[in-house]
């Protein structure tokens, strides 16, 4: 007996949509319970995680297996299990994944019609939209700083960053959810004023790339961050902390940084991501995790 079954179709051979599941596996295992991932394929061996696209096939697992739960994501896995639902002893999890996930080029007109029928939790990529976000992309935790071309310190967070002579780049304030991979391969850094924070929660989209937020805020608020975990805060651009802030990142080992860029992410997957949605079947922490947060 199985708590858990998740099913994923593997058949397009989505490299970022393979990246989450084994991410998801990684949260998982966190908890105290037992689960089995099985992807959807050509090829039908039940004894690798390998089933063929059917009802029957998905019928016959679950009897074999008795699982609490069954978790599917993206379209075809949501519409057997959708379908399957009238005869399912055990709850159903849909989700419904943004493009960048989704294996199948076009939904069945069965898919569509599951769709509409399901109770999905949607996952999107960014915390704008959707019930959780998910970023296939990180960042390299490079020593370059972003920050907006619309904040109102840009001009005096540009002046220090060239007196620097640091590697920087202002981007509009709607692009920063889209980040594209040239710009996650050299800016490991944002600086942004707190005057910004509640319009598209830029810290937990930053968090999610991976990258910590410098925060500049006056009124002393850290917005969620956790000083060297996710972030730093300051009052004020002119604060010599400000700057030794700046001056920390561009002289941090790329070890440091990576792993600070680490704990970012695990930042946004407890709050909108991967760790949060495993959280919410219900179980608790393995022990030794416990342990570990004890002792960290």
């Amino acid at each position: 007996m199985t708590d858990a079954i998740v099913l994923w179709d593997a058949r397009a051979k989505n490299a970022s949509l393979a990246q989450f599941i084994e991410e998801l596996s990684y949260e998982l295992a966190r908890f105290s319970l037992s689960f089995r991932v099985v992807a959807l394929s050509n090829e039908h061996a039940p004894e690798d995680n390998k089933i063929k696209p059917s009802m029957r096939a998905l019928l016959d697992l679950l009897h074999l297996e008795s699982p609490y739960h069954l978790i599917t994501f993206g379209s075809k896995a949501n519409s057997l299990g959708t379908l399957l639902s009238p005869a399912l002893k055990c709850q159903l999890h849909t989700n419904q994944l943004p493009k960048e996930l989704e294996s199948d080029e076009s939904i069945s007109t069965i898919g569509k019609l599951t769709n509409w029928l399901g109770r999905h939790s949607s996952w999107g990529t960014t915390a704008k939209r959707d019930s959780y976000f998910y970023v296939p992309e990180h960042s390299k935790a490079a020593p370059g700083v972003l920050y907006l071309a619309e904040d109102d310190f840009a001009s005096v967070i540009d002046l220090q960053l060239r007196a620097e002579k640091a590697t920087s780049l202002a981007i509009p304030m709607d692009s920063f959810p889209n980040l594209e991979a040239d710009i996650l391969n050299s800016f490991g850094l944002l600086t942004v004023s707190s005057n910004f924070i509640d319009e598209g929660r830029f810290i937990e989209i930053a968090n999610g790339y991976g990258i910590p937020v410098l925060l500049i805020a006056p009124n002393g608020q850290y917005y969620g961050i956790k000083e060297g975990r996710n972030g730093w805060v300051v009052r004020s651009t002119q604060q010599i902390q400000y700057l030794n802030c700046l001056r920390n990142w561009f002289h941090m080992s790329k070890d440091t940084r990576s792993m600070i860029s680490y704990y970012c992410r695990v930042n946004q997957s407890s709050l909108s991501g991967i760790r949060h949605y495993c959280s919410m079947l219900g179980y608790p922490e393995r022990l030794e995790q416990q342990d570990f947060h004890f002792r960290g």
